[in-house]
């Protein structure tokens, strides 16, 4: 009986989502399961088990319901980021607590950066992403390497190297989970492969730009 009132209590402490955040999760749990961000309308309602007509009255259409979920993903990272900026602690240290939020980021949401360079392809939706995604986490990035370089912890580092540099290394071991499989035998990239993987790119990284 007492089990019967735990479960129920802790059911009860579950948000309800709602029906514009339940299209969300159901697009990038199938972008997910299926390594692409090619999914269609009714991939999406058969998978969410609402009408296909809400992405119209939400989103206008897949394109906006799209720009919404990378907007939700990244959203949320970026105020971290904000917050980070400000923390009072040293450069060295924000830096790779960043890098280590990526990879968290590309490791909960796989299709992310797939999903930024399809909506990169479109006039419209581009300016949003590099409006509302690129240019802030940029922004971020260089603020965080001038702290650094200030006190004397950083090399001078070029804004917009870093951010390739990192940006594609984080993205490309989970783009390339089929290439881990096939050339390294490794099956699925769990919280152990995300932890190593973290250690070395943040000494091969720091390795690089910290001042010896």
């Amino acid at each position: 009986m007492a089990s019967k009132v735990g479960n129920s209590v802790s059911a009860a402490k579950e948000p309800k989502l709602s029906s514009r955040e339940i299209l969300l999760k159901a697009a990038g749990e199938l972008m997910t399961e299926r390594s692409t961000v090619d999914i269609s309308l009714s991939d999406i309602a058969r998978h969410s088990g609402l009408n296909s007509a809400m992405v119209k009255y939400y989103f206008g259409d897949k394109q906006g319901m799209m720009l919404a979920l990378a907007e939700d993903v990244i959203g949320r990272s970026l105020i971290r980021m904000n917050e980070l900026v400000v923390m009072d602690v040293s450069a060295t240290e924000k830096l790779k607590l960043h890098i280590q939020a990526i990879i968290t980021i590309y490791f909960r949401y796989p299709f992310i950066n797939q999903l930024i360079h399809h909506l990169s392809t479109d006039p419209e939706t581009s300016k949003v992403v590099a409006e509302k995604i690129s240019k802030p986490l940029v922004e971020a990035q260089r603020v965080l390497l001038e702290q650094g370089a200030k006190t004397g912890e950083f090399k001078p580092v070029d804004p917009m190297m870093f951010y390739f540099i990192i940006l594609g290394a984080c993205d490309h071991l989970f783009f390339g989970r089929h290439i881990m499989k096939l050339a390294f035998g490794v099956d699925a990239i769990d919280d152990a492969v995300r932890r190593e993987y973290t250690r070395t790119l943040l000494d091969m990284v720091f390795g690089g730009i910290l001042k010896t």
